[in-house]
């Protein structure tokens, strides 16, 4: 059986790396009392796996671990110990068992979303120039990878793309954007086409991820709920 963490980060914890957040949910498993799976070998280590890691900076509203376990619990007693354990700024806010040959969740996941702040001068041009940026077909800009860098068309990896004014000179703009190995639109190579599309600065950006999706019969869902 496996047990699928939906937990939150928040942003006093936002800097935390991913190594560092591994030692803190291994830690947290091991004091929690619940029937945790070790791998065999020499050096047993939890057997555990994030959906993906947030770059460090970046809070997070529904972040996911894989951990599999090696007997019998119910999900109130995974979600009561492991909020148990773990600190304030990285509740779990829910709890689902799945079998073990339930889809790796890193392999399902296909799509998140951001919810960026904008603050300051270059905000009003770059909401002003969304629409059109949105017609666009192509959006060449260069971006990282495993490989290195290449110059590629980020235009099919944008797939919503709102923004509303929260006061003078500041908008909050909400993005779903792909999240697949051979494409990934990082929110911040977003902004800076965004504001280079507009002609104008980059303002200050608070980011969020609020939410990790995959596919289920052809309809976008949580990761959790697959």
């Amino acid at each position: 059986m496996r047990m699928l963490v939906e937990f939150r980060k928040d942003d006093i914890v936002r800097h935390l790396g991913l190594l560092d957040l591994q030692r803190t949910m291994q830690r947290a498993l091991r004091r929690s009392g619940l029937p945790i799976k070790y791998s065999s070998g020499f050096n047993p280590h939890i057997v555990m796996s994030f959906a993906s890691a947030l770059s460090t900076g970046i809070p997070g509203d529904a972040e996911l671990l894989d951990v599999s376990l090696s007997g019998e619990a119910t999900e109130q007693e995974c979600f009561e110990a492991m909020n148990r354990v773990l600190p304030p700024s990285l509740p779990v806010t829910r709890v689902r068992l799945v079998e073990d040959g339930f889809p790796k969740v890193m392999a399902a996941l296909r799509q998140a979303e951001y919810r960026i702040r904008l603050i300051g001068e270059g905000t009003e041009a770059i909401v002003s120039a969304i629409p059109a940026f949105l017609a666009e077909t192509e959006i060449m800009a260069m971006r990282k990878s495993k490989r290195g860098e290449a110059l590629v068309n980020i235009r099919p990896m944008l797939h919503a793309l709102t923004a509303e004014h929260s006061g003078s000179g500041e908008a909050v703009l909400q993005a779903r954007v792909s999240f697949v190995e051979t494409a990934t639109l990082k929110p911040d190579l977003l902004l800076a086409s965004l504001a280079a599309y507009a002609n104008a600065p980059l303002p200050r950006a608070e980011i969020r991820r609020t939410c990790l999706l995959g596919e289920k019969d052809g309809v976008l869902t949580p990761l959790i709920d697959l």
